[in-house]
């Protein structure tokens, strides 16, 4: 069975358009220096994209799997679509079918904010608007932040990382995505919503308001005495778990080219010899001794980018070494810490390959590494 071990990076173009720069912050004062720092490294919750689609990838079963857009502001994109994506019909306030989806119509994406460093750039979709008419609006997918009840009986959700205050009317219609009716009462921290509004108040944070809101699959915790998820799940990585541990792994990279060394299976992921699959693909692999108690660092890096292994630790983290960019990717586990077995092999997670920008499969005993 072939397995797709998927993993984002993050756009440091992307990251820059997003985070507030450390010039901002004033280097007398370290407490606002230290909040600097901490804005610099957030991630907004998603990223927005507008364009016509160029392409629309299928699986054998005709669903939707990926969408290649084109846009004059953005350039290419492919979005990967997932189960988890919603499908918006911003016109109707409703959910959408996906099946009459044509090549040529232009949508609003809103995707992870982390993305990888192929070209064109692919990233994970949240939601997909469709059918937004000039005259309205079209909806904006939100992470509900915190939710603040007024007097009057509106209710203001914090959200874009504390960036906008956003006030439901009292009155406001509020609606599940399957389409159900629902209230400000379901709203909950952690959950995901659809808005529809226009003007922003030019203030911080910004302030908008709206009359109508989607609640999206997560954001109910109980509904007609049914259990439903909590959360939406946004990425997931699909480990080798379905082979026993201990199985041996042929290392296959760039189509052809078969090492001589060989991955294996442990604790259901797919692990390689960092040196000789890294150097092979022509990245500079560094050993970084521990000091003072702290983990040995090794890290893989190109021109651009570097993955930071820190031995023992099963998060993996990813950093840009652009100047002047800011961004990293969230902290990965892959399911095994990396190790170092003597006289100083390191092994780890081959999904880290895909930080750099890399397409990580296993098909049966075969890893390959694009």
């Amino acid at each position: 069975m072939k397995r797709t071990l998927s993993a984002l990076l993050v756009s440091s173009a992307l990251l820059c358009a997003a985070v507030l720069p450390a010039a901002a912050a004033d280097p007398a004062d370290p407490a606002q220096a230290d909040t600097a720092a901490t804005q610099e490294e957030t991630l907004p919750d998603s990223v927005s994209y507008y364009g016509q689609i160029q392409e629309i990838g299928r699986d054998e079963q005709g669903t939707i799997t990926r969408l290649r857009l084109t846009s004059e502001v953005y350039g290419e994109y492919v979005m990967n679509i997932s189960s988890s994506t919603v499908w918006i019909d911003s016109g109707n306030y409703s959910a959408s079918d996906p099946s009459d989806l044509e090549v040529g119509e232009s949508v609003y994406v809103y995707h992870s904010p982390v993305s990888t460093r192929s070209l064109p750039p692919q990233s994970a979709a949240y939601a997909v608007v469709r059918n937004f008419p000039q005259d309205i609006s079209a909806a904006k997918y939100q992470e509900v932040e915190a939710v603040t009840q007024n007097e009057d009986g509106s209710v203001t959700i914090t959200t874009d990382n504390g960036g906008l205050w956003l006030t439901v009317e009292a009155d406001a219609s509020v609606t599940t995505y399957a389409g159900e009716q629902a209230s400000l009462a379901d709203l909950q921290v952690g959950s995901h919503v659809m808005a529809w509004y226009d003007i922003v108040l030019l203030s911080y944070p910004g302030q908008a308001g709206t009359d109508h809101l989607m609640l999206l699959p997560g954001a109910v915790e109980e509904r007609d005495g049914e259990a439903a998820e909590t959360s939406i799940p946004v990425e997931t990585t699909a480990p080798a778990e379905a082979l026993q541990d201990g199985t041996e792994l042929t290392v296959v990279l760039e189509t052809d080219m078969v090492l001589p060394v060989t991955g294996k299976v442990e604790n259901g992921a797919a692990m390689v010899p960092v040196a000789a699959v890294a150097q092979a693909l022509g990245y500079e692999v560094t050993y970084t001794p521990g000091e003072n108690g702290e983990a040995a660092l090794v890290t893989v890096e190109d021109d651009s980018f570097r993955v930071n292994l820190n031995i023992g630790d099963n998060l993996i983290q990813g950093v840009t070494k652009i100047e002047g960019a800011v961004g990293m990717t969230s902290p990965m586990d892959y399911g095994m810490a990396p190790y170092i077995v003597e006289p100083g092999t390191t092994w780890a997670p081959a999904q880290l390959f895909e930080m750099l920008g890399r397409t990580v499969t296993v098909d049966g005993d075969v890893l390959s590494i694009q």
